[in-house]
This record gives structure tokens, sequence and C-alpha cells, in this order.
């Protein structure tokens, strides 16, 4: 009975909230979702997270259950009914403050979409993609590079960047053992040095993903991948693995915002929740984030903060100097766990290096060839 009443009571206070938060506190909510999802292609300058005001402070998690138990009304609304489970797990978790929670209200609605693109990545990997015994094609070559990455243009992309942020980079090889060259191929690789750094709001895309904990919570969200009865456990599996995965990083995020006063609404990524000009996943940001420029907060969105971090990353999981382009591609890995990803920074590393186009990684026979060239 009393669960009844408390659910009756979620959208007559969310109605009172929207008008209170829109008109009370000059319409602070609508902006933030307007700066969430930005049209084209975000700066890391625009991208930058904000402070939260401390004058206009919205109400914590106890006023918002508090409310909420002594509310009425007849009907569930779309966001009040997809969040509250979600809300519920944030409260009753021992490392996340009641304050914490504020950041939900005026999230945008729950969508199946950042879940569906993962269980339609893993389903292709598991069930689609031909086992080399069975491709009628010769395996592809281990040292293929992503297209259209290592080019005359995005070479110079990288030397102009370097170039501009030379100080920085020097003090960076300074501390640690990573150069320069493979730094800005990383970070061309991740968000084209910035200029991409995602258009997905980040507490949207891990609090979706944290919600999709079943299969009847991705209805119309894996598109037309053929999922039939055969496929159920193994579907409930990676719902519940890579929900618990979002969760922890959807936690880390609100930590993060919380501990820098720092406005989640500001802080866009991609559609699996990486950040900053690195793309960090937020569980990343205490161990390896580094305050580059000295300003007291670690801000990815800050190209000192992300090329500090981002050295930080690779030393930490055994980058040294002398390393051989095998063990090269296996920290790079860490990074992120693909073949084809750690060639495509060593080819433009490479590449930035010499000034000589590479059509892979250094340790690829034959070699590139001289004709191709940059200035």
């Amino acid at each position: 009975m009393a669960g009844r009443y408390f659910l009756r009571a979620f959208p007559l206070f969310f109605c009172l909230l929207s008008l209170f938060i829109l008109y009370g506190c000059g319409g602070a909510s609508v902006a933030r979702q307007a700066n969430a999802s930005p049209a084209g292609s975000p700066s890391a300058e625009t991208a930058a997270p904000q402070t939260v005001n401390p004058a206009q402070p919205p109400p914590s998690a106890e006023q918002v259950f508090a409310a909420l138990a002594r509310g009425s009304g007849s009907h569930i609304g779309p966001v009040a009914e997809c969040w509250l489970p979600l809300l519920k797990r944030l409260q009753n978790d021992p490392y996340v403050r009641p304050e914490m929670l504020r950041y939900f209200n005026g999230l945008p609605e729950y969508s199946p979409a950042p879940m569906g693109l993962k269980i339609k990545e893993l389903f292709t990997i598991n069930f689609l993609r031909k086992k080399p015994e069975d491709a009628h094609s010769p395996a592809p070559p281990p040292s293929r590079i992503y297209r259209n990455v290592v080019t005359a243009g995005t070479v110079e992309q990288c030397k102009d960047y370097l170039a501009k942020h030379k100080s920085i980079f020097d003090a960076v090889e300074k501390k640690y053992p990573v150069s320069r060259e493979i730094l800005v191929a990383l970070l061309f690789v991740e968000t084209r040095l910035g200029t991409y750094v995602g258009k997905d709001l980040a507490l949207w895309s891990l609090a979706s993903m944290a919600a999709a904990v079943t299969p009847e919570r991705m209805a119309g969200g894996m598109g037309d991948i053929p999922i039939t009865n055969k496929h159920k456990d193994w579907l409930q599996s990676k719902l519940t693995e890579r929900s618990r995965w979002a969760y922890n990083e959807l936690r880390a995020l609100l930590e993060y915002c919380d501990a820098n006063n720092l406005d989640p609404f500001q802080i866009p990524g991609s559609v699996f929740g990486a950040i900053g000009i690195c793309q960090f996943m937020p569980s990343s940001i205490v161990p390896y984030g580094e305050d580059g420029n000295g300003d007291g907060v670690i801000n990815l969105f800050s190209d000192p903060d992300a090329i500090f971090s981002a050295a930080n990353y690779l030393a930490q999981h055994g980058w040294k100097t002398g390393m051989s382009v095998d063990r090269q591609r296996a920290v790079i890995r860490r990074y992120n766990n693909s073949t084809i990803y750690a060639n495509t920074i060593l080819a433009l590393a490479e590449s930035v290096r010499t000034g000589v186009l590479q059509t892979g990684p250094p340790d690829r026979k034959p070699a590139a060839t001289p004709q191709a060239r940059t200035r």
C-alpha cells in the first residue's frame, strides 16, 4: 500500500520540482539540457565542465525522496518510472552521498540505445563474425590500420598541435617516458585532438546503460540483430555484466563531479560515457588523471590535463623508453583493446616523427614506401 502511494506521488512531485527549477532558478535545468547535446562537434574549450552555482543548489536527494513520500498523483510519468529503480539503488549505495543524486533532476529520459549498441557489437563478435576456418577470404593482415587516418593532412594537424603545445609536451617528456608523437597520435585517434569529444551527455549515457538490466528494458533498442530464444541466457548475462560496469562508471562520474563541484550536465562524452580529449572512462580519472596546468582541478577537456593524463596512463601500464614495437602495441591495447587501434596510433606516430606516411606500424613488412612524404 505504501509502495503504491509512493509511486503515485512521483509524477506530481517531478512536475512541481520542474516548475521550481524552471521559474525559481532562472531556467537552469533547461539551459543545462540544451548544453548537454550541442549540435555538431563541440570544441574542447566549449565542452569544459562548469562548476555548480552554490548560491542556487538543486534539492538534495534526501529532500527529493522525502517530497516523493509526501506527494500525490495517479500517473507514473516516463522519466520517473524509468529512473526510479536506479535512483533507489544509488540511494542505498554506501559509497554514494545523498547529495550526489541531485544530478538526476532534469536528466533526459532513459533510452536503451547506448546499451543496444554495445549488445549489437557483442552479438556480432559472438554469433555473426565468421571464424577464420570458415571464412572464404584470407584473414585481414595483423598490421592493418584504420582507413583515412594516416594521411598528409592528419600528420600536419598533429604537427601543428605539437607546435601549439610545445611547452606542455616538453614538460610531459621530462616526467614520463612516452614520446610526444605517440601522445599526439593517441589524442588524434581518440578525439581528433579535442575537436570531437562526443555529443551525448556522459551522465545520461552511463545512467541509461546502468538501468538496462533486463531484456524487457531493451525493447526497441537492439536494432535488427537476430536475437532468438536460444540467445536468452547470453543476452541476460551480457546485460548484467555491462549494466554493472556502467553503474560503477556512473558512480565514479558522480563522485568526480561531487568532489570537484562540477556540473555533469556540462560534460559531453562518447555513447559509452568516455570523457575528455583523452576519452577516459570516469573510473580512470582518480588513478590516472593529472592536473597538467596546476589549477587544482583535473579537467580532461583541458589540453594540459589531457596530455599529462594520457602519458600517466601509458606509463603506469608499462610504457618504457626503448620498448619493442610489439610491447608498445601491448601497452596501447590497455588503453583500447584493439590491435587495429594500436597499429593506427603507432603508424601515425611514426609518420609524424619521420615525415614519411606509414601504411602500417613500424614493424610491418615490407616497410612504408618513401614516395609519400609530408613537408
